[in-house]
């Protein structure tokens, strides 16, 4: 099984739809699927909340990092 660490620029550029939005997407896909696993270090995630953070709001930065119920990915 394959296995990707994804760093805050992967992050933030599917986040973002940048070039190579789709490449994150496919691997994040891979991974739900079963067929791969993502990983992110806490830094990272932190990173992902304080630039949504200060790019929107709290809000926006807590969704950014959660899987939707209020906990970390």
């Amino acid at each position: 099984m394959k296995r990707y660490l994804l760093d805050t620029s992967a992050l933030l550029t599917l986040r973002d739809n940048e070039p190579g939005a789709a490449r994150v997407s496919e691997v994040l896909q891979q991974a739900a699927k079963g067929k791969a696993r993502c990983y992110a270090c806490f830094m990272s995630l932190m990173e992902v909340l304080y630039r949504v953070w200060c790019d929107e709001t709290e809000a926006s930065g807590r969704l950014a990092v959660t899987n939707g119920n209020n906990r970390c990915y």
